[in-house]
């Protein structure tokens, strides 16, 4: 008889989140999404508001955060957001507990990044001890200000961004939303 020791990181990777909205599946984000990952981060009118992509994307660089961003079990992913079989954004989550989402222009003002987002945030809270998770948006961005709104976010502070698509810093919302599963005692 021998036994055999499953260890968290086999049991997460056997197990990945798969996570069902009325309209959207979220899956982990893998190379088979790797062309629409680079189109729709690369899209002129998404690049200037996500930090690694340019315009156009190369499918290389695309594919090195594609890389950094793949399901292990532990905060440091990405989702594919999926509308039937097409790829309609992604969002994910940092190993700090930053959040982030990107939904394709055709399929803006649909409610997919607010549908997706709500599942993604009650997967992380209920599956990760987190007290916390932050986002940011540029301030000429104010559609994902409302998404973040929408979530329950609250406006922290002030700061300043990065894209590799934008030729110079530029000033960002900071937002963070409290894990409701996690009671502060003092």
């Amino acid at each position: 008889c021998r036994n055999f020791a499953l260890t968290r990181m086999d049991w997460a990777l056997q197990n990945p989140p798969i996570l069902h909205t009325d309209r959207l599946v979220l899956t982990p984000l893998t190379f088979d999404h790797l062309t629409q990952f680079a189109e729709i981060l690369g899209h002129p009118d998404v690049a200037p508001m996500m930090m690694p992509a340019t315009v156009p994307w190369p499918i290389d660089d695309a594919a090195d955060i594609l890389s950094r961003s793949i399901y292990l079990g532990r905060l440091g992913f990405r989702m594919a957001i999926l509308a039937g079989e097409r790829m309609v954004g992604t969002c994910g989550i940092g190993p700090s507990g930053s959040v982030m989402f990107a939904i394709h222009p055709d399929a803006w003002g649909q409610g997919f990044a607010t549908e997706a987002m709500q599942s993604f945030i009650s997967h992380i809270f209920a599956r990760y001890t987190v007290d916390q998770i932050t986002a940011d948006h540029f301030t000429d961005n104010p559609a994902s200000g409302a998404v973040l709104q929408k979530l329950g976010f609250h406006q922290t502070g002030f700061g300043t961004g990065t894209s590799a698509a934008r030729l110079e810093p530029a000033p960002v919302l900071e937002y963070a939303l409290r894990n409701p599963n996690v009671r502060i005692t003092s």
